[in-house]
């Protein structure tokens, strides 16, 4: 049974899923820009993806990014994302970096949530997962296939690692290259709410993956991504139309 996380004023796990808005820009006034827009449109969750920020590896800079970004949002929670290259991010990045970076960023408690991939929070990096929750951060633990769907056991399993590292929410990408991967996706997502308690994100990217985007109440899906802006995945639906579709959906249920 799945056990709700509180994130802020927004419960994850429980009802219509909620919607997560990235901020993409590369600068201070790009991201200053986007995130007065988004906080206009009043999104669930704003995600700011610091991989795209031209000056991350400047620990100040980021900081100041975030307060401005805390001040916009409000009460609006805030996840902390650096995606990795190999994950689908736009810069490389060390081991050394990212883990600092991200243990830097949950002390400074501006984010409400840091997104951590599965890599991190395995192996010689474990104890980063402790250092995070000690600052009351929750960590949602993700794992992304741009170039395939894995299998359904596969991507049960890779769920099952994330709870047993100590994730507060469990993620999962792929790209899907035929409709059947979609399937894939989804009865994975119905199987992991069977079998873990944590709440689960799970997306199809690219056009034939827009349905599991708007279908997560149905398959266990408890968040959805959409954008205000330029988007940071393929198949992110505008905000407004993801509503309604969320809206329509809910209704049938």
């Amino acid at each position: 049974m799945v056990k709700p996380v509180q994130i802020r004023n927004l419960t994850i796990g429980e009802g219509i899923p909620k919607i997560c808005v990235p901020v993409t820009g590369r600068t201070k006034e790009e991201i200053e820009k986007q995130a007065y827009r988004i906080a206009a449109a009043r999104p669930d969750l704003v995600e700011w993806r610091a991989d795209y920020f031209e000056q991350v590896e400047n620990l100040s800079r980021v900081q100041e990014i975030l307060s401005t970004l805390r001040v916009i949002m409000g009460q609006i929670p805030i996840l902390f994302t650096f995606r990795t290259e190999k994950e689908g991010g736009v810069r490389p990045f060390s081991t050394e970096a990212y883990v600092n970076l991200n243990q830097t960023v949950s002390r400074w408690g501006l984010a409400d949530a840091l997104d951590v991939e599965l890599l991190f929070l395995e192996g010689g990096t474990g104890a980063l997962i402790e250092k995070i929750h000690e600052k009351g951060c929750a960590i949602v633990c993700s794992n992304h296939h741009f170039r395939d769907t894995p299998p359904v056991d596969e991507m049960l399993s890779l769920f099952g690692r994330m709870e047993e590292a100590g994730a507060d929410i469990l993620k999962i990408a792929v790209m899907p290259k035929e409709p059947k991967d979609v399937l894939k996706l989804l009865a994975a997502t119905c199987e992991a709410k069977e079998r873990y308690s944590c709440p689960l994100i799970s997306m199809a990217m690219g056009g034939q993956g827009v349905v599991s985007r708007i279908s997560g109440e149905i398959f266990g899906s408890s968040v959805t991504f959409a954008a205000v802006e330029e988007a940071s995945a393929p198949g992110q639906l505008p905000l407004e139309k993801m509503r309604r579709a969320l809206a329509l959906m809910h209704g049938a249920l």
